[in-house]
């Protein structure tokens, strides 16, 4: 199947002779008719957005910006899944390239003038009112105000019902707020992938086994994003109806007010450091190997063929392999360099194969050259020979995973090993101290927010929303910032990793100082 799409490089010029060329030899032109198409169908689908933004914004019964969000993104998100589908009946050769891409617009200009009509005719849609009546209730529903009134309990403490009433408040947020990023994850994968899965067409199982993979990874990631947004909208809430300021009038301080959604933080960035050490390594391994043998049906990375590989070992002993077949676990147009601690050349092997038994390595077709230290070469050929060598084949099929996918005692290990064999270190010793700072990023998400949030109490979710994106916006400037820095030799790998924390701690703090408590 054709997974890559070339074609998107092309000129408008290009695509036309490429779909001539496709045509004279007789194959398959779909792929360049569908991007030629959709040049021009994005285009007037702005025109088309438009359309149908305009009546469904009129029969809002209520307005309010959160509202037009969701429906904005409502409407998005159909269109475009809409598209790909189409587009892969197109790829596919079940539908002409021209309808599958002008079919959404048609379909979606055709709504937008119905509703138009009715708007110009005063006729009801009582359909169309009852979704967005929908759409207001789970909008509002997160931040009432309203609270069903409690029976009478046992004697407790106030101060234990306010921090059970915050924590319940917050965990509501927060559950949202994870539910929408899960939600949005699937839809733009979906976005990515659905063309491949209607060119494969992987079992239904294999598809769900991917989010099931992949899911729980993205979402770690965008934990931070998550508890910044919930804070906020918690701490908006109750200053917008004043509950707030009654709790600080019966005497409870800001920072008492604070202390259970700073405990909930806490236990956030614990049990994301558990999670990244103990599953997100295995997590990604596996989404890895479904994605690439059971859904595009390719060999396991360690079973393909590697070309060009170098390998150093901890005795100061070089491998080049031009070829490598793990499968037949031979190794083609191998050398061998041997060096001393002055880094001189003292003896150099040179090898047609290399076949691995489990008695050790044999050569086959080569020679055998050692370096006097006055630089005589004295060569010795040979047409086979074993060698018994400490590097197994294990160590040149073993594939690298990628240092974002290891745990904090993998990469430490990784790390160690490289450092022994001589290579520079200093940008993993970046990511190694990332992996401690990251989890404490919920903790800093919560100390910023809260201070932020209160800056604006009459905000509404909107507000909350663009507070969140100019605080992450200002943590990722001040990181990546950072990492340059480091990578220039500017910052030491600690204190660069940290810096975010630091800054944003700082900012914090300083802020929820001055705060009216």
């Amino acid at each position: 199947p054709r997974i890559e799409k070339p074609e998107k490089n092309f000129s408008m010029r290009e695509l036309g002779r490429a779909v001539r060329a496709a045509r004279a030899r007789g194959e398959p032109a779909a792929p360049y008719l569908v991007e030629y198409h959709k040049r021009f169908a994005l285009a007037v689908a702005a025109i088309v957005f438009a359309l149908v933004g305009f009546p469904v914004a009129v029969r809002s019964p209520r307005g309010g910006r959160s509202l037009a969000l969701v429906a904005s993104l409502a409407i998005l998100i159909a269109y475009y899944l809409l598209l790909t589908s189409l587009e892969g009946l197109a790829l596919s050769q079940r539908l002409p390239a021209w309808l599958a891409v002008w079919l959404p617009n048609l379909l979606f200009a055709g709504l937008g003038v119905g509703l138009l009509a009715l708007e110009v005719r005063g006729l009801a849609a009582p359909r169309l009112r009852w979704l967005w009546g929908l759409l207001d209730v789970l909008a509002r529903r997160a931040a009432s105000p309203e609270r069903a009134a409690e029976g009478p309990r046992a004697a407790r403490s106030s101060t234990h019902l306010v921090d059970r009433y915050l924590v319940r408040s917050y965990l509501g947020f927060f559950a949202t707020a994870l539910g929408v990023a899960s939600v949005l994850f699937v839809i733009v994968d979906l976005l990515q992938t659905l063309d491949r899965y209607l060119r494969v067409k992987p079992p239904l199982l294999y598809i769900l086994e991917h989010f099931l993979y992949r899911l729980p990874v993205a979402v770690y990631d965008g934990l931070p994003v998550v508890t910044l947004v919930a804070t906020i909208f918690l701490f908006l809430t109750i200053s917008r109806y004043h509950e707030l300021t009654a709790l600080k009038a019966a005497g409870v301080s800001l920072y008492r007010v604070s202390l259970p959604i700073l405990g909930l933080a806490i236990l956030t960035s614990i049990g994301a450091g558990l999670f990244q050490e103990l599953l997100v390594p295995t997590l990604n391994e596996r989404g890895e190997e479904l994605d690439r043998v059971k859904i595009r049906g390719q060999l396991p990375r360690h079973l393909q063929l590697q070309t060009r590989i170098w390998l150093r070992s901890s005795d100061s002993r070089f491998f080049r392999v031009e070829l490598l077949d793990p499968i037949t676990q031979d190794m083609h147009g191998v050398t061998i360099l041997e060096i001393d601690k002055n880094f001189r050349l003292l003896n150099r092997l040179d090898a047609a194969i290399a076949h691995w038994t489990p008695g050790g390595w044999v050569f086959q077709d080569g020679a055998f050259r050692e370096i006097g230290p006055s630089g005589g070469i004295l060569t010795v050929p040979f047409l086979r020979t074993a060698l018994e060598l400490p590097e197994t084949i294990q160590d040149f099929t073993e594939v690298q995973k990628p240092v974002s996918a290891m745990s904090f005692v993998e990469l430490r290990a990784y790390i160690r090993r490289l450092q022994e064999s001589g290579h520079q270190v200093k940008k993993y010793l970046v990511e190694l101290y990332g992996k401690l700072a990251f989890p404490l990023a919920h903790l800093v998400m919560v100390l910023v927010a809260i201070p932020f949030a209160l800056q604006s109490p009459r905000g509404g979710r909107l507000a909350g929303i663009g507070i969140a994106i100019g605080i992450l916006a200002g943590y990722l400037v001040v990181h990546y910032s950072a990492l340059a820095f480091a990578r220039a030799d500017l910052l030491p790998p600690l204190l660069a990793a940290w810096t975010a924390n630091i800054v944003f701690v700082g900012l914090g703090v300083s802020l929820l100082l001055r705060a009216r408590t």
